[in-house]
């Protein structure tokens, strides 16, 4: 084999390695390119108002390729969800204002700003706003359940808490019923045990 012929054999090599690795760094970026992304507070257009609170999606299954999403709330005292169970995500909530109560698994947890309380699922659970006022940011993993928030809210009108109504009879019924599609159970609160039966 002549020198010519040798380098000219190592150019191909190197192009056709080079192009390979190309590929596979383009597929990889590919893969990477859907969870890059940025969005700040105050998106009318990724809010709703859902049982008296004003959630905004900052990150969705969609986002994410469904790892995570996270939910910024607002919400007033009274708007306490009944005892439930997650049977396909964690929650952590990260308190920013306001004051709330948890009850988890047998345990109370007390938090405040700058508290984070991780939910496990399949573990019952509720709380309680303790403040006139709560923001908070919810993260659920993997995402998926913020399709409830959807479902059974509005779009915002504006950003600011809807007007506190009593949720309809019908609407607990359609909630009951879609239970099952989101993995989420309602559970009765023990007898002589704190009020946490909540609003919807």
């Amino acid at each position: 084999m002549t020198k010519e012929t040798l380098m000219t054999q190592q150019t191909i090599d190197h192009f056709t390695a080079s192009d390979s690795i190309g590929r596979a760094n383009s597929n990889y970026t590919k893969v990477e390119e859907f969870a890059a992304f940025t969005r700040g507070r105050l998106c009318l257009d990724r809010s709703v108002w859902y049982s008296g609170q004003l959630m905004t999606f900052l990150a969705t299954a969609e986002d994410t390729q469904g790892k995570f999403a996270l939910i910024e709330a607002v919400a007033r005292r009274g708007n306490d969800p009944p005892p439930h169970i997650h049977n396909r995500e964690e929650e952590a909530f990260y308190v920013l204002e306001g004051e709330m109560t948890f009850s988890v698994g047998g345990q109370t947890i007390k938090a405040t700003p700058g508290t984070m309380v991780c939910l496990p699922r399949e573990v019952a659970h509720s709380f309680v706003i303790d403040s006139e006022q709560v923001r908070m940011l919810i993260l659920l993993t993997p995402a998926g359940f913020e399709g409830w928030f959807k479902e059974f809210g509005v779009p915002a009108p504006a950003m600011t808490l809807p007007p506190q109504i009593e949720v309809p009879y019908s609407d607990i019924q359609r909630m009951l019923e879609a239970g099952p599609r989101y993995g989420i159970e309602f559970v009765k609160p023990e007898r002589g045990g704190d009020d946490l039966s909540g609003n919807w």
